[in-house]
C-alpha cells in the first residue's frame, strides 16, 4: 500500500506494519534493528521525513508516524507515554530504558489504541473510554516492569534530534 492511499486506521496498521520496523538511528548516522545496545547513549529522535526514509522507527517514532497518518486522514488522536519515572537529571546510561508511547484515536463513540511497536501487542484495540484504554495499557507495563509504577503524560509533539535523557526530560515538562 502506498502511503498517499491510507483512508482509514486499519490502512495505517497496515502500512506501518509493512513499511516499518523496529529500529532507530544513533547519533553517528548508524542503524540499530531490534536491539536496543546503548540506547541510552546514542538514541536521538528522527524527524517524519527521517522515519519515512529510514523506515525505522521505536515507540516514539512510530507513535509521532501513526500521530502524523491519522491528522493526515482527519481522525482525533492522542499521543502518550508510560515509563518508570525518571528525573530531567537522571544520569545512568547503562540502565535499560523503560517507557512505551503509544497512540490513541477517537471515532465512532469510542477510543481506540494503534498500537505497532510492542510486536507482543500489535493491533488495534477498542475501550468505551479514554480512561479504561489508558488504564489497560499503563496496567500492562506495569506488571511488565514488575509492579513499579508507570506515570503517564500526554505529548503533542517530538521534537527531532533528541537524545533519551532530553526526550525523557521533555516528557517531564509537558
Amino acid at each position: 500500500m502506498n502511503i498517499d492511499n491510507i483512508k482509514t486506521p486499519e490502512d495505517i496498521y497496515e502500512w506501518i506494519d509493512e513499511n516499518i520496523q523496529y529500529g532507530w538511528i544513533d547519533i553517528e548516522g548508524n542503524k540499530h534493528i531490534g536491539e536496543m545496545n546503548n540506547f541510552r547513549k546514542l538514541y536521538r529522535t528522527m524527524s517524519i521525513e527521517e522515519i519515512l526514509e529510514y523506515k525505522i522507527g521505536t515507540c516514539i517514532e512510530q507513535v509521532a508516524v501513526m500521530h502524523f497518518l491519522l491528522d493526515k486522514i482527519n481522525i482525533r488522536n492522542k499521543m502518550f507515554c508510560c515509563r518508570i519515572y525518571e528525573p530531567d537529571d537522571y544520569g545512568n546510561l547503562e540502565e535499560e530504558e523503560h517507557m512505551h508511547c503509544f497512540v490513541l484515536f477517537y471515532t465512532n463513540g469510542k477510543t481506540y489504541h494503534l498500537e505497532h511497536p510492542n510486536f507482543e501487542k500489535k493491533g488495534i484495540y477498542v475501550y468505551d473510554s479514554e480512561q479504561e484504554a489508558i488504564k489497560a495499557i499503563v496496567d500492562y507495563y506495569i506488571e511488565l516492569r514488575g509492579g513499579k509504577d508507570s506515570p503517564t503524560t500526554q505529548f503533542y509533539e517530538v521534537p527531532e534530534g533528541l537524545s533519551f535523557s532530553a526526550f525523557n526530560a521533555f516528557i517531564n515538562n509537558q
